[in-house]
């Protein structure tokens, strides 16, 4: 029996799908969960390294860029009756979380479920840290982060899979279904590396941003209402949290502008954080 599939895109990641896989793999019962790992126009050796780091993993091979496009070739490879669980190459999580994740679209009948992402910030500079504890005060974290990692149940995959080419994959599956859909696990945390300056966190944050306009152009409304006031009635009640709330706000507005009155902002670009990508 199959409790699983984990699809782990993977684009030039040899530096940390080793770390990925290590943190993963302890404790997972490896007999009755499907590791699928998509090389994907990769020019490094990702997938050598993740043979070598999870030897029970199917690694797949394309020329061929694009998470899409990998997401799809490993769902096409996925136990079409278990649950599917989406992972980003660069994050750490542990068994224990995975499992914890699959309990809802397993058992619970929810069609996708989302944990808590952790932000690890202690090497990055002052500005971005700042713009990460404002981060952290937005409202529509207290039901977790739909993005990085994810579990669909066989009927949500069904509905979201094959993914059509869009840079915000997460963003569009989440799209797909209605908030009473989609089950919270505390239990379920995970960690992204924050990128270490301001230029790379500004790239990524304008890649999240095309992305999410992307989706609405395809008529997929965003979830996601009055953040902001609600965020700048918590800094007028908490004057402590005044100063990186107003930083993350001002950093949002200076991505929207810079969007604006970029005339090429429409085009398909992944703007991508290359300061985390490091041996770990």
């Amino acid at each position: 029996m199959t409790l699983a599939t984990i699809l782990i895109p993977a684009h030039d990641e040899a530096a940390v799908i080793g770390r990925t896989l290590w943190y993963l793999s302890r404790g997972l019962p490896l007999g009755q969960v499907r590791v699928v790992v998509i090389a994907n126009g990769c020019s490094d050796a990702t997938a050598a390294r993740a043979r070598a780091a999870l030897p029970q993993a199917l690694v797949i091979e394309t020329e061929r860029a694009g998470k899409c496009h990998a997401l799809n070739l490993g769902h096409a490879a996925a136990d079409p009756g278990a649950p599917v669980i989406c992972l980003d190459a660069d994050l750490d999580v542990t068994a224990e979380s995975l499992l914890a994740l699959l309990e809802p679209v397993a058992e619970g009948g929810a069609m996708a479920a989302c944990g808590q992402m952790d932000v690890a910030t202690a090497d990055a500079s002052p500005a971005v840290r700042t713009f990460y504890v404002g981060w952290r005060a937005n409202p529509y974290f207290a039901r977790g982060k739909f993005g990085g990692l994810f579990a669909l149940s066989p009927e949500g995959a069904a509905r979201v899979f094959p993914l059509p080419e869009v840079t915000a994959d997460d963003e569009f599956i989440r799209r797909s279904f209605a908030p009473g859909e989609v089950a919270f696990v505390p239990g379920c945390r995970f960690t992204a590396r924050a990128p270490l300056t301001m230029a790379s966190l500004l790239r990524v944050r304008r890649r999240s941003l095309r992305g999410a306009r992307q989706i609405a152009r395809m008529g997929k409304a965003s979830p996601e209402r009055g953040s902001a006031r609600a965020m700048l009635r918590r800094a007028l009640a908490a004057p402590a949290d005044a100063l990186p709330i107003a930083f993350f706000l001002l950093v949002t507005l200076w991505v929207r502008l810079s969007l604006a009155v970029d005339r090429g902002a429409g085009a398909a670009r992944w703007e991508r954080d290359l300061t985390t990508r490091v041996p770990g």
